[in-house]
């Protein structure tokens, strides 16, 4: 089976998903979800603890899209 494109090669590119009620999954390796909404420390000092905070964040987001794996 051939590669399917999504894009219709419009000037405005092309969206996936109307909103963020909008259920998405990547490379079948996740069950279909709303876009992840990730709460971010709102701090004028940055940390080691809040850096890695916002970094985990971060991954639990992509990793619930499917869009990375963690080992």
């Amino acid at each position: 089976m051939g590669v399917r494109q999504l894009s219709d090669k419009g000037p405005d590119g092309t969206r996936l998903g109307q909103s963020a009620a909008d259920k998405l999954a990547f490379y079948a390796l996740s069950t279909p979800i709303a876009r992840p909404s990730v709460t971010w420390p709102n701090t004028a000092t940055a940390t080691t603890a809040l850096n890695e905070l916002k970094a985990n964040r971060l991954m639990a987001a992509l990793v619930s899209l499917g869009l990375i794996v963690t080992t």
